[in-house]
């Protein structure tokens, strides 16, 4: 947390925020001016007589080190915090719980651990009860119906023979169709007309016929070959009359239908006609007239038969089986079947269904409680470690959702396909930390890989040697991420990592699995799933790495590796129109990239930034010092307000010129701050000079509209950007009077509130002072003088400085 000084007096408006944690910070307030000393310079001025007294004066006036609790809490951002963290753990607790329900095995999958039943369940035993309806389907009757239409007309046509030949005396008057139907002669004209009455059939040739039709025909089957097989091989037959009435069983002896009639089937056929009442002398034609149509009397009913057999499968009650609890589901090295596979379905579906409120949620119980712990080390190391991240609620957010969603992904894949359940842990992991890695750093990354690899562990029931294995992965994958700034390098660390969780995930195995037959082989296919994981995301990563920078707000080092190369159109286009504001960002991003180094800050951040921090003066170069090769200097002709106008418009002409060659957000923020909200002083002492008692002019007229710089990057860029152009300003620089400018401006900077935003602490600050003085003096090194061919006594001038301001 950052404090405001106390500072007695009128001067309290000076005061600015300090982190007191750091241990060596000093601050003097004597005469009412509050000044920054180093450890070394406040032991100097500590040694008088009244040094007691300033000790005791200095601890009454500054806060305890340290940073207490009440403080912490009482940050503004702790709630937003803690309420995402909130978040997380309630849907970490509703992913794992609901992972854990989910089954990670599959047919031919070798069980690495014996299984036992939770619950008493029966069971339906499929393959008996199939059998049981199979043979019940078969058992139901072949149903048959009368070919209605067939009878009919063969009624109609035995029926009307005598009327069709009443009055005819010779078979030449006869029609060629009937005589073929019924095989007329000469003889059988008075055989059959002595069955006409008045015109009409004989009440005795109706009777026979209709005996013939519903007595014989519509009881004894006619039957095609192929029909007449099935019926013949067939225990359970049935007919259904057209009423609905069902004969069953059905056990007249069919008659087979050929083409070509065998002797039986005739003869049969005769002796149903005799049965029906013909006399003998008609016999033969009623015969020819059946045999001159064959038709099947029954046709298979297949619709019926089916429903029928349905009906009668339907009935047959299941086979259940009984299970009791405790009872081995599955053993260790056994090969799961197909059968024994759907049995652990249902054994997870009944004991969802069916198990106590105490089975169901003491375990959810405990799995809630570790992640509770998990999440609290979490939110605390954020809170402690990483306030910038939970200042900003969005880059909070944006993390929990990751790892909420990575952890889901992981479960739908492992479920859905659980062969590759080492591909979908080690994958989502791996994407987590990768990301987490490039937005912030290997610290978090790794703490943040651990507890993602305990939410996977849990959700997936795996143990202890698998978790290693994800932590392991995760901690390789993070430690070849240090500096990304080539592609290559993520394919590079992807293909170390996956051969690092090949050869892991085949000790995994070998702890795991027993040594059955097909271990071996399935240890081998981890191995190529956990690798191949490991080595796709890195290509993923690759390829969605713009997506990523632009969600957490961040500038990658494979990025700023890319916009640090003088052929970018940005740089050229500086170089050529403005080589001496080009030559100045050059100094200042090695001043500034040394600085951050010395502090551990990012050091290719900085010098990016840098190169490209002046790019506004490229809109009118010839009005800043750098620029002015002729020696003509443009502000000569211009009022201060006028010039002050110019000068501060460079920062908002880069912003503008940065956002129109896309920059990425963290390089813009370089442009707009690298002045904060300082003061124009050069312009600003020449309006007042110029200014009437009427017209006064007042400092806040002069300033750079800011914003200060938000980052520690950001300042150091700041203060290095203004001990480069004010040490080019000196007469002589020698390393006495470069420390001395250094530490001047730093100071004065700090007691303007322009590192307020930064979170630079006074030990980072005075390794920055030192690293940019040891940088300046090894740029104006002092070099041996030659000999010259003018005589000593004419001493050379000395050059005349330019105001280090106007080069802004």
């Amino acid at each position: 947390m950052r404090h405001r000084a106390v500072c007695p007096g009128s001067v309290s408006r000076y005061c600015v925020r300090f982190p007191w944690r750091v241990s060596d910070r000093l601050t003097a307030a004597q005469g009412g001016e509050t000044a920054l000393m180093s450890r070394s310079n406040y032991k100097s001025r500590a040694t008088g007589p009244k040094s007691g007294r300033r000790r005791e004066e200095l601890r009454r006036i500054l806060p305890k080190s340290g940073v207490s609790l009440s403080a912490i809490l009482a940050r503004p951002e702790l709630l937003k915090s803690v309420l995402l963290l909130m978040v997380l753990f309630i849907a970490a607790s509703v992913i794992v719980c609901w992972g854990r329900d989910q089954i990670y095995v599959r047919d031919g999958q070798i069980m690495t651990e014996t299984q036992l039943k939770r619950v008493d369940y029966r069971v339906e035993d499929k393959t008996a009860t199939r059998a049981r309806r199979e043979e019940a389907s078969r058992a139901a009757p072949r149903i048959y119906r009368l070919n209605e239409s067939y009878l009919e007309r063969l009624e109609v046509a035995i029926t009307g023979l005598p009327r069709a030949l009443e009055g005819v005396e010779a078979i030449e008057e006869i029609s060629e169709e009937l005589i073929r139907e019924f095989q007329l002669t000469e003889e059988s004209l008075p055989a059959i007309q002595e069955f006409i009455t008045d015109g009409e059939p004989s009440e005795a040739w109706k009777r026979y016929t209709t005996r013939l039709i519903d007595e014989q025909l519509r009881r004894r089957p006619l039957l095609s070959s192929q029909e007449f097989q099935v019926y013949t091989t067939t225990l359970n037959r049935a007919l259904v009359l057209p009423d609905g009435t069902v004969i069953s069983p059905l056990r007249a002896e069919p008659i087979e239908l050929r083409s070509e009639m065998r002797s039986d089937s005739i003869t049969r056929i005769r002796e149903l006609i005799l049965a029906a009442g013909f006399p003998e002398s008609v016999v033969p034609y009623v015969k020819a007239r059946l045999l001159s149509d064959p038709q099947p009397t029954f046709q298979h009913d297949s619709a019926e038969t089916e429903r029928r057999a349905e009906m009668a499968a339907a009935e047959v009650e299941p086979v259940m089986v009984a299970h009791e609890a405790g009872e081995v589901l599955y053993r260790r090295g056994e090969m799961l079947s197909a059968g024994t596979y759907e049995n652990v379905i249902i054994e997870s579906q009944e004991f969802a269904a069916n198990a106590s409120l105490m089975d169901r949620w003491m375990p959810r119980v405990g799995i809630a409680g570790m992640l509770a712990i998990l999440c609290i080390f979490l939110a605390g190391y954020i809170i402690l470690a990483y306030p910038r991240i939970t200042r900003n609620a969005l880059r909070l957010s944006a993390m929990v959702a990751m790892l909420a969603g990575m952890l889901v992904l992981s479960i739908l894949v492992a479920s859905q396909v659980p062969p590759v359940l080492y591909a979908a842990a080690i994958g989502s992991t791996l994407f987590a930390v990768i990301v987490l890695q490039l937005a912030y750093d290997q610290r978090l990354a790794l703490f943040l890989a651990a507890i993602q690899g305990a939410f996977v562990t849990l959700a997936l029931n795996q143990g202890v040697a698998w978790f290693l294995l994800l932590v392991a992965g995760a901690g390789v994958m993070i430690l070849q991420l240090r500096d990304v700034r080539h592609r290559n390098s993520l394919i590079r660390a992807a293909g170390v990592t996956a051969v690092v969780l090949s050869i892991g995930a085949v000790l995994v195995g070998l702890y795991e699995y027993p040594l059955v037959a097909g271990a071996t082989q399935q240890i081998i296919w981890n191995a190529v799933w956990a690798g191949g994981a490991a080595f796709a995301v890195g290509f993923v990563v690759l390829g969605i790495l713009p997506s990523i920078e632009k969600m957490f707000g961040i500038t990658t080092g494979m990025t700023l590796a890319e916009l640090r190369d003088p052929k970018q159109p940005l740089l050229r286009q500086l170089q050529q129109t403005a080589p001496g504001t080009y030559n100045h960002s050059l100094q200042v991003a090695n001043i500034a990239e040394a600085a951050a180094d010395a502090i551990g800050a990012d050091g290719l951040l900085v010098y990016v930034g840098a190169l490209y921090h002046d790019v506004g003066k490229m809109n009118k170069p010839d009005y800043f010092v750098e620029n002015q090769s002729s020696g003509v200097n443009k502000h000569d002709k211009l009022s201060p307000a006028m010039s002050l106008l110019v000068i501060v418009g460079h920062v908002k002409d880069g912003v503008e010129l940065a956002r129109e060659y896309g920059l990425p957000r963290s390089l813009i923020h370089f442009i707009e701050a690298h002045h904060g909200t300082t003061l124009v002083e050069y312009f600003y002492h020449a309006a007042k000079t110029q200014a009437s008692k009427k017209s006064a002019v007042t400092e806040v007229e002069f300033r750079y509209p800011g914003p200060k710089p938000r980052t520690k990057e950001a300042a150091i860029m700041m203060l290095s950007d203004a001990v480069e152009s004010a040490t080019r300003a000196m007469a002589e620089p020698n390393p006495a009077r470069i420390e001395s400018l250094v530490r001047e401006l730093s100071h004065k900077r700090l007691m303007d509130g322009q590192f307020d935003h930064s979170d630079l602490t006074f030990r980072e600050l005075t390794l920055i002072e030192d690293a940019i003085i040891s940088r300046l003096c090894a740029i104006h090194h002092s070099r041996i003088s030659y000999p010259s061919s003018k005589s000593s006594s004419e001493p050379e001038p000395a050059p005349t400085p330019k105001p280090a301001t106007a080069s802004a």
